[in-house]
């Protein structure tokens, strides 16, 4: 339950999507009811932009959850948009998230309370299916 866990949680079923995203049970340790899958398209097409409402300015560590499985891409394009502008980074969703088995940290990143906090998930380049499950914001 996104609800019981620390921080600000940003589930699948609230992030803004384009393109298409599967609804999916298959897998052990997911946030929520279900995770989401891009059925492997890889053409750029899908994006899922997960937004927080932070509650205060100050650093935030980000975290991305998803389900890993030897089927996912090792080069899931991920955008976090933090005061200091942006950062890109590729994600490799085969090994298993760190954290709980739910989160990869992505780093510590300032924010603005009221302006814009975001991470941005995209099939853009990527070589198996690509996941997106949740963000969350961890107040440093």
């Amino acid at each position: 339950d996104a609800k019981k866990l620390p921080g600000i949680v940003v589930d699948d079923d609230e992030a803004r999507v384009t393109g298409e995203w599967k609804e999916s049970t298959a897998g052990k340790t997911f946030v929520g009811d279900s995770f989401r899958h891009d059925g492997n398209a890889c053409d750029g097409k899908a994006t899922a932009r997960f937004e927080a409402k932070l509650p205060k300015s100050g650093r935030y560590e980000v975290r991305l959850g998803y389900v890993s499985n030897s089927n996912r891409s090792t080069k899931t394009a991920v955008e976090i948009i933090y005061a200091g502008g942006t950062k890109r980074m590729i994600v490799n969703q085969k090994t298993p998230a760190p954290i709980d088995g739910l989160f990869l940290s992505l780093g510590q990143f300032e924010f603005t309370a009221g302006q814009p906090a975001a991470v941005v998930v995209s099939n853009e380049g990527a070589d198996g299916y690509v996941i997106i499950d949740a963000v969350q914001w961890l107040p440093q």
